[in-house]
């Protein structure tokens, strides 16, 4: 087999990303509140972009944010770079907007002084709680009059060994190995000195277990859900021996079974089993999200005088920037020096293209905006049950970008309406298509199942495969596995789950 070596010509496509168009995309999938972090950041970092002063006489073309103050180019020629990153640049459609969650937990009784309740008070009405749950527990051991240091730094262990749900992660037994091994280390704590032994450790848990909130240091949900009734003041027997040896048939609501097990009446059993569901299973969830802030809107829907919906894309609280004319005045003065010549074209030209891509992203929010409202103009009048089905592909047709745009352009974006804040991804819903011709989203199909378990028989209560004959009759047409996924979506229980005795 013969090889030879030499030079062949040929013809190549290639996509050639400028550094603009890379930037046009990146800007396009940020929501006001990371929009306003970048253009933070641009102004810390490039001196020729400065905060625009509001003022008539100030350069169109000088300033702008969201379309006020400078002339959009033209969408079509904007669009068109857009599609060119369609493909290379995928990952860029998976900004999400963080949702939040709290919640208040629920309020123990704590023995100690009065000094000592007086002081957990002041925590609990302080303008800020402690960021973590970790943090939280720590606080309040150090409100503890008289506690000794050794006890101290032992809960301050077991605190450490607790997850952000409030669960123990290790047994006993190896947070005291772990304790021994540190007095190993270099610098080993003195008040751990001499090596803690099992019942101190244990000592130590029992009073993290005492603090707020109830549950916390417990190793599964049922130590957790028990420690929750012993901090109680009232008497809970009954309840606390249904979780010690039926929680998994409360989960089934297997009344009849714990009934005939422990010899109390289905009466007896659901008035326990509605104290043991009042309690908190996760005694760490409220301070899982302690970090998020609240949504701020992208869009804000309202009506006009005349009645009709109108679109407007938030400026929010982001900065209103231009490029500064003192620094467009020294670049004409640069002629003579190359270098900074250099320096300050390129400064200028960076800010320039920021205020581009700001304008491309407003533009195009403010295009997919108006085209969905159109669409779903019923949902904002008259409510969830009439919200139509819409696919990103609808959008881009319409408005002549890719989907890949569309699907960039809503990216944890929030929209204001009269009486909701939501993401504006949950306006593109599946749905299905009626024997009348008529659509049904999504949620449509979910509110007319809600219907009909609001009016089920709650001692024969409907099964999925029922659901479907009944919605069969209204002319909606889905499987029972269907049916299914939108209940349980909805955290809705099963037909067993639901029934009463």
């Amino acid at each position: 087999m013969r090889l030879d070596v030499g030079l062949f010509q040929s013809q190549v496509q290639k996509q050639i990303l400028s550094p603009q168009m890379i930037q046009s995309m990146e800007i396009l999938c940020l929501n006001s509140q990371q929009l306003e972090e970048r253009i933070e950041s641009a102004l810390e970092e490039n001196i020729a972009l400065e905060l625009a002063e509001d003022s008539e006489g100030e350069s169109a073309k000088d300033s702008g944010i969201a379309g006020e103050d400078k002339e959009v180019e033209s969408s079509e020629g904007g669009d068109a770079e857009l599609k060119q990153l369609e493909e290379r640049y995928e990952h860029l459609a998976d900004y999400q907007a963080d949702d939040y969650y709290s919640d208040p937990g629920r309020t123990s009784s704590r023995s100690g002084s009065i000094d000592d309740d007086d002081r957990f008070e002041a925590l609990q009405n302080a303008e800020g709680r402690p960021e973590t749950l970790q943090e939280y527990l720590v606080t309040q051991l150090r409100l503890k009059s008289k506690l000794p240091p050794r006890l101290l730094a032992l809960s301050e262990e077991v605190i450490f060994s607790i997850d952000s749900r409030g669960f123990l992660l290790y047994p006993v037994a190896e947070i005291v190995a772990g304790l021994q091994q540190q007095l190993e280390g270099v610098e080993p704590d003195p008040r751990l000195s001499p090596p803690p032994t099992l019942e101190e450790v244990t000592v130590a848990l029992q009073l993290v277990r005492s603090l707020d909130p109830p549950g916390v240091g417990a190793t599964d949900l049922g130590e957790c859900l028990i420690l929750q009734l012993e901090l109680d003041p009232g008497d809970y027997p009954f309840e606390i021996s249904l979780i010690r040896e039926h929680l998994g048939d409360i989960a089934k609501n297997r009344l009849p079974q714990i009934a005939k097990a422990t010899g109390h009446s289905i009466p007896e059993v659901q008035e326990a089993i509605e104290i043991i569901r009042a309690l908190n299973p996760i005694p760490g969830r409220a301070f899982e999200s302690s970090r998020t802030s609240a949504v701020t809107p992208d869009v804000i829907i309202d009506e006009d005088e005349n009645g009709e919906l109108q679109v407007q894309v938030s400026g929010g609280r982001i900065p209103k920037v231009r490029v500064s004319p003192l620094y467009r005045e020294l670049l004409k003065q640069s002629r003579k020096d190359p270098e900074v010549r250099k320096y300050l074209r390129t400064r200028i030209e960076n800010a320039e293209w920021l205020l581009s891509a700001i304008h491309q992203r407003q533009s195009t929010l403010q295009r997919v905006a108006e085209e969905v409202v159109k669409h779903q103009e019923d949902f904002f009048r008259k409510g969830d049950r009439f919200l139509r089905p819409l696919k990103m592909q609808d959008i881009a047709e319409k408005i002549g970008v890719n989907v890949s745009t569309v699907s960039r352009a809503i990216a944890g974006k929030f929209f204001q309406a009269p009486g909701m804040v939501r993401d504006l991804r949950g306006l593109f819903t599946g749905g299905t298509v009626r024997d009348d011709g008529a659509e049904e989203s999504r949620a449509g199909i979910i509110a007319r199942i809600q219907d009909l378990l609001e009016g089920e028989d709650k001692k024969k209560p409907l099964s999925d495969s029922k659901i479907v004959l009944l919605l069969a009759k209204s002319g909606i047409h889905i499987s029972r596995r269907t049916v299914t996924k939108y209940r349980e979506a909805e955290g809705i229980p099963s037909s067993r789950e639901r029934r009463t005795f």
